[in-house]
């Protein structure tokens, strides 16, 4: 069954006694509402109505499902989401958070071993300083009692 199959007489890939409705006529659009079709001949109409210049367009109609068809499946049993793919989204969700979360604490430690860093760099210092002006005081008074 190759691509050309579909052009041989006799096959019954395309309905040819379709019934005409506005909903996939050519000269009807769809509303932005989605529940009128504007037609160029008759306005405002229903989808479900149609007229004598009905002009089949086959890219607006959206075919029915046939799921009473061997080899067709419904949504549904193409794919069901189990408990066990559940529980492994969450665990694995979990575990995601957990990581982030630690690796905020860990940014937290460090910024805080970082600020205590740099307050004991400040008080060595701001006593360094102090021994500097405390030297040169005591150099000072020397100095002022060697010229006495």
């Amino acid at each position: 069954m190759g691509i050309f199959s579909i052009f041989k007489s006799g096959t019954n890939y395309f309905d040819k006694k379709i019934t005409p409705k506005c909903e996939y006529c050519q000269n009807g659009k769809r509303t932005n509402a989605g529940d009128k079709i504007l037609c160029e001949i008759k306005a405002l109409v229903d989808p479900n109505y149609s007229c004598n210049k009905f002009v089949y367009s086959p890219l607006k109609r959206i075919p029915v499902k046939q799921l009473n068809s061997v080899g067709i499946l419904d949504d549904e049993s193409l794919y069901v989401e189990s408990a066990g793919d559940r529980a492994e989204k969450e665990e694995e969700s979990k575990a995601a958070e957990e990581a982030k979360k630690k690796q905020e604490e860990e940014a937290k430690k460090a910024a805080e071993e970082k600020a205590k860093e740099e307050a004991a760099a400040e008080s060595e210092a701001a006593e360094s300083a102090e021994n500097d002006s405390a030297a040169e005081e005591t150099e000072a008074a020397a100095s002022e009692e060697a010229n006495v």
